[in-house]
């Protein structure tokens, strides 16, 4: 009789192994989402367990590159000073990631996987052009981007690459939901800037939940790059912000509000990048 069999590999070169020889093969890292998806368990196949395989479970941030282990838990990720130090935007999307207890069980691979438009995670990690290392089924090999990657092939995340030469040297990460704490983002926005004396240079900016990807704001970009952190410059860059979501979502019941709201959220968002406090004056100057 068909069954469903569970396992959990105790390294890398095990579980290779494993799908080279299993089919179909089903993964499970934190297993948070089990709690309240509506999704039902397969019923046959192979199980995988990834809590022991702790060669998928680290950051180096050292390197040029900026490598993260699919199965690193989002607590990790949010406690990572050097990582904060290069990406501040994907720690800060950690630290807002859920209650405590969820970020030291969930993980970056399984934020990805879980394919929610308002994953926080994944909002941070397209603003970095991030690309993932792939296990496919059968155990070969496969590079792709982020933005590629689409859940449910079967495939195994086993790190995200962050290049270098995509990082610019500021980022922050803010988004708003039902409540204060503790919650699933309604809209969320991830900043990245080249800034110094009071001046923007190149301005990167992705907004999650318009849609079922996070998407590039290219009119918001191009209305702040090269412009000075000042009211008049911030007034045309929230206007930008609107456009962008009328763009993505108009006719849809969320789009007045979501073309306010991220007024605000990219105001909090920039205050985060030059390191202000969003009730700095000059803010308030720009409504």
């Amino acid at each position: 009789m068909n069954a469903l069999i569970p396992a959990r590999p105790p390294d890398l070169r095990t579980l290779v192994a494993l799908m080279k020889r299993s089919s179909p093969v089903y993964f499970v890292a934190g297993g948070t989402d089990l709690l309240t998806s509506a999704r039902q368990m397969p019923l046959v196949g192979t199980l995988v367990d990834l809590s022991g395989v702790h060669d998928l479970a680290f950051i180096e941030s050292s390197g040029a590159d900026i490598r993260i282990g699919g199965a690193t838990t989002i607590a990790a990720i949010a406690a990572h000073t050097k990582l904060a130090a290069r990406f501040s935007a994907l720690s800060q999307a950690a630290g807002e990631c859920g209650s405590m207890q969820i970020r030291n069980r969930a993980t970056l691979g399984g934020n990805i996987a879980n394919a929610a438009p308002a994953a926080d995670l994944v909002t941070a990690l397209i603003l970095a052009n991030a690309r993932l290392k792939l296990f496919l089924p059968g155990g070969s090999c496969a590079e792709i981007t982020l933005e590629e990657f689409r859940s449910g092939t079967g495939a195994l995340i086993a790190e995200a690459v962050l290049p270098n030469l995509e990082l610019l040297p500021r980022s922050a990460f803010a988004k708003l939901g039902l409540r204060r704490d503790l919650t699933i983002a309604r809209i969320n926005l991830a900043a990245m800037a080249e800034f110094s004396d009071g001046r923007f240079g190149s301005v990167r900016l992705v907004a999650g939940a318009l849609g079922p990807h996070p998407i590039r704001l290219l009119r918001a970009e191009g209305a702040l790059s090269g412009c000075p952190l000042a009211p008049a410059s911030l007034r045309v860059f929230v206007d930008a912000l609107a456009a962008d979501v009328d763009a993505a979502i108009a006719g849809r019941a969320s789009h007045c509000w979501k073309r306010r709201a991220i007024r605000g959220l990219g105001l909090d968002a920039i205050a985060r990048l030059c390191e202000m406090s969003p009730r700095d004056p000059l803010f308030d100057e720009t409504w």
